[in-house]
């Protein structure tokens, strides 16, 4: 092995769960949710392994960051 750790291009749903400060049962119903409409960011599901792409998830953060213009 040449030691190289490999960058994630996933948050895992602990993670984003964390970031936005829900519990466990209502950031994974949260996911669901998201993950059937399809929006404001991207949920894959691998089996029952929730996985969301960073890109989508940091842009919607970003967005929701803006200041309001009047």
């Amino acid at each position: 092995m040449d030691g190289n750790k490999t960058k994630s291009l996933f948050y895992s749903a602990e993670e984003v769960i964390d970031m936005l400060g829900l519990g466990k049962t209502k950031g994974y119903a949260y996911l669901d949710k998201v993950m059937a409409v399809g929006k404001p960011f991207a949920v894959i599901r691998v089996d029952k392994l929730f996985r969301i792409p960073k890109e989508s998830f940091d842009s919607w953060i970003k967005q929701i960051n803006q200041p309001v213009q009047n």
